[in-house]
């Protein structure tokens, strides 16, 4: 749709319009590119299969509640942040392409044209959440079908927290290598500091202050308060009460969106 006629419609519906439009490139994107859908499937593989199969073995025996399910939940939870935030992380290439300079230039808002980034980026994750659940039944996990819609609800939220993370990590960065490694650093040390893997309830020291400070931490504890709740069971495997959980998430969320938004559109606009 031309500018022009764009003008014409009611603001919202321009916008939705933004939104959708990009929502349908990253999904177009997506599906042309069968190597990063393989790598999807794959990491629940490597990480659930292998490596969580081997610490519920191994660890599990010690713990009071399923440590399989515990894993199951912290990984959902992972793979969801992770491949959102690594397909957000496009937008710096896209720089280099000018596709940004085109799309800025549109009479819409900045901000539902990195909503429709996340969401698009986020398309990709589903992918890598039905698998991981696949692979968490095969390692003895246990979720039921109430259990399992409690978790796909929740996973909007998780892929916007993880999207205006990216936005905000990769908002002043200009090389796509460099915004490569900064999203791995922190989608990795998410994954092994925020509780995704092992618990983090008796954390102390730096390592403790580390793991509160990610907002992954709160998405798998949030995560886990609601799982168990709707299950009505027991647990001493969540740090906080689902409510302050989901208090912290929305500040974080807000402030990376607002924040990583308004400074990636004033990184455009001084090139």
């Amino acid at each position: 749709m031309n500018a022009a006629a764009q003008l014409t419609m009611p603001r919202f519906f321009r916008e939705a319009n933004a939104v959708f439009t990009i929502v349908h490139r990253e999904i177009i994107l997506m599906l042309k590119s069968p190597a990063r859908i393989v790598m999807t499937l794959m990491w629940p593989v490597m990480m659930l299969g292998m490596f969580g199969s081997q610490l519920s073995q191994n660890m599990g025996v010690f713990m009071d509640f399923d440590f399989s399910t515990f894993m199951l939940i912290g990984m959902l939870v992972n793979g969801l942040f992770f491949v959102t935030m690594m397909g957000v992380n496009s937008l710096v290439e896209d720089k280099e392409n000018d596709f940004t300079q085109e799309i800025l230039v549109s009479p819409v808002s900045r901000f539902s044209i990195i909503l429709g980034k996340i969401i698009g980026s986020a398309s990709a994750s589903y992918f890598q959440f039905f698998a991981t659940i696949g692979i968490g039944l095969i390692i003895g996990a246990s979720i039921s079908a109430r259990g399992f819609f409690v978790l796909l609800s929740l996973s909007p939220l998780m892929c916007l927290t993880g999207g205006s993370l990216a936005v905000f990590c990769i908002s002043v960065i200009k090389k796509p290598s460099t915004a490569n490694v900064v999203i791995m650093i922190v989608a990795m040390g998410q994954m092994f500091l925020s509780g995704a893997l092992i618990p983090v309830n008796h954390s102390t020291g730096f390592m403790g202050v580390l793991s509160r400070a990610l907002p992954m931490t709160y998405c798998v504890d949030f995560a886990r308060g609601i799982f168990y709740q709707s299950q009505n069971i027991g647990t001493n495997a969540t740090l906080h009460a689902p409510a302050i959980d989901l208090l912290i998430i929305t500040v974080f969320t807000v402030v990376f969106f607002l924040t990583g938004t308004i400074l990636f559109v004033r990184s455009e606009t001084d090139r």
